[in-house]
């Protein structure tokens, strides 16, 4: 970014003296040589500043972007247990959240299993949460 900055500099500067010169000689072809000159090096300083903050807007809706996702991600709500697989129900190893639109089930089976039987089920070790009391009562 530095040297970014050091060559637009570098670059405004020689534009400068060589409209200088353009301006102070009596020589045509060395007027229309240094006039060539800082045209070319004006153009590429406005390019080169324009180009820059076309870039940095864009970092910045990528970044925006990126943010909003993980947002979206961390305010996504657990799935109730009547979302849950059947067969998934009380095991402790159940996630249920959504990511990119596809919820994950668990590591074990991200998609779910397509059977009635899960051999990596177990049991729920710990208390009950108050969520998890309030979607029990939701099935009946």
């Amino acid at each position: 970014m530095a040297t970014m900055i050091g060559r637009v500099a570098l670059s405004g500067i020689c534009a400068g003296i060589a409209l200088y010169v353009a301006v102070r000689t009596e020589n045509e072809k060395v007027q229309a040589a240094a006039a060539l000159a800082s045209s070319c090096l004006f153009g590429f300083t406005a390019t080169t500043l324009v180009l820059r903050q076309h870039r940095e807007r864009k970092s910045r809706e990528l970044n925006t972007d990126a943010y909003l996702e993980m947002l979206r991600q961390v305010n996504t709500p657990r799935s109730s247990v009547s979302q849950q697989p059947p067969v998934c129900r009380g095991c402790c190893h159940y996630h249920g959240r959504v990511y990119g639109g596809t919820m994950l089930v668990c590591a074990m089976h991200p998609y779910g299993v397509e059977d009635d039987r899960c051999s990596d089920w177990e049991t729920k070790t710990a208390e009950p949460s108050q969520e998890d009391l309030d979607n029990i009562g939701s099935d009946f």
